[in-house]
C-alpha cells in the first residue's frame, strides 16, 4: 500500500497503456502521480485510491473515475477503512515536516478532523478499533489516535529510522511496525510496551499483510527491497520461510482463504507466492513501470494494481496459479 519517497517523486514518461489484453485501464495518463495506495470499498462495490491528485473513487470493475476527494495534505501515502466502514483514514504530509491523518465521512466524502503533529510523512495506517488508529512515520514513531475526538493516546517509539507499514492482530491485541530501519517490531499498543524486535531483512521493508483466518498462531507476511517475501509468526518471534523474488515486491495482500500472498512489484508485476512451499505460482504482466499498491477483491477472483502515472489496472487471478501445489 506504501511507495518508498524517493520512488514517489519519479514521474512516468512515455508509458506504453493498454498492454496486456483483457484489462480494464483507467483513464488516467502518464502526467498523473503515481498511485500510492489503493484499497476496495466496504461493499467492494467501487475503489478508492490516494495520490497527489487527491482522493480518488472508481467504479468497478470499469475503472471509471466517480468522485475526488481533496485532501488537507498533497503527499498522501494511504488510506485505510473503519473497522464499521463509515470512515476513511488517509495520510500523508510534507516531506520532513509534518506528517497529517485526514478522517473522511464514507460514503460522502465529507473531512471530519485532521489530525496533526508527526514530524515527517504518515506512511502507514491501520485501524485497531473505530476509536483507535495507528500511524506510522518517517519521523521514526507510532502514533494512536482516537479518530472520533482527535485526542492522542499514545507514541511509540523504538524505531531507528522511518515507520512505512503497519499491521494490527485483533484477537492477540498485538500492534507489527515496520520500516526502513529493516526491523519488525511487536508492540502492545495498549501499554505502548514493545514485546520484540525481529531483524532479519537485509533492506528497507515496504509493507506487512496478516494473513486472514483463525486457525494455527497469526502468519504476517512482509515485503522488502532485499527482494524477500519474508512469512513470520509475530506472537512467538519466529520467521517460519521466505521467498526470493526477481524483482523488488512493494506491496502485498493475501487471498481472502489464506491460500496464497500476492505481491505488488518494481517491474510491474503481480506474482503470488505458496506461503507453505514459498514456490511463485503465478507472475503475471500488469501494468508498465512500478507497481506501487494492489488489493485484493474479497469474492471477483481479481485484483487492482496501482501504479506510476496514475495508473489502475485489474488483472484476474488465473485459477491455475491458485490451485498449483
Amino acid at each position: 500500500m506504501i511507495a518508498n519517497p524517493k520512488h514517489v517523486l519519479r514521474t512516468a514518461v512515455g508509458l506504453c497503456l493498454g498492454l496486456c489484453l483483457g484489462l480494464w485501464l483507467s483513464p488516467a495518463t502518464a502526467a498523473e502521480p503515481p498511485v500510492t495506495s489503493v484499497a476496495f470499498t466496504p461493499n467492494a462495490k467501487t475503489v478508492v485510491a490516494c495520490s497527489q491528485a487527491g482522493v480518488r473513487v472508481y467504479s468497478w470493475p470499469e475503472l471509471k473515475h466517480r468522485a475526488t476527494f481533496r485532501a488537507a495534505a498533497v503527499n498522501l501515502h494511504d488510506i485505510a477503512f473503519s473497522p464499521s466502514g463509515n470512515r476513511l483514514a488517509v495520510g500523508g504530509g510534507t516531506p520532513t515536516e509534518d506528517g497529517s491523518v485526514e478522517i473522511f465521512s464514507w460514503p460522502a466524502g465529507k473531512s471530519l478532523k485532521v489530525l496533526g503533529g508527526q514530524g515527517n510523512l504518515v506512511m502507514g495506517l491501520t485501524w485497531l478499533s473505530d476509536s483507535s488508529l495507528a500511524a506510522a512515520s518517517l519521523d521514526h514513531s507510532v502514533t494512536l489516535w482516537n479518530p472520533r475526538t482527535g485526542a492522542l493516546q499514545r507514541r511509540l517509539e523504538g524505531h531507528s529510522r522511518g515507520v512505512c507499514s503497519l499491521c494490527f492482530l485483533p484477537k492477540e491485541k498485538i500492534l507489527v511496525s515496520t520500516g526502513v530501519d529493516r526491523s519488525l517490531r511487536v508492540w502492545k499498543p495498549e501499554s505502548g510496551r514493545l514485546i520484540r524486535s525481529l531483524n532479519i531483512h537485509t533492506r528497507r521493508v515496504h509493507n506487512l499483510a496478516l494473513r486472514p483466518g483463525g486457525e494455527g498462531l497469526p502468519m504476517v507476511a512482509s515485503v522488502s527491497d532485499d527482494r524477500s517475501v519474508r512469512l513470520w509468526q509475530p506472537t512467538i518471534g519466529r520467521m517460519v520461510r521466505f521467498a526470493r523474488l526477481k524483482s523488488r515486491p512493494l506491496d502485498a495482500e493475501w487471498l481472502p482463504d489464506g491460500s496464497r500472498v500476492v505481491v505488488s512489484c518494481s517491474d510491474g508485476h503481480i506474482r503470488m507466492v505458496d506461503p507453505l512451499t514459498v514456490q511463485v505460482t503465478g507472475d503475471i504482466p500488469a501494468l508498465p513501470g512500478w507497481a506501487y499498491s494492489l488489493a485484493v477483491h474479497p469474492t471477483d477472483g481479481s485484483v487492482v494494481v496501482a501504479g506510476q502515472g496514475g495508473q489502475l489496472r485489474r488483472r484476474i487471478l488465473p485459477k491455475r496459479a491458485v490451485d498449483r501445489r
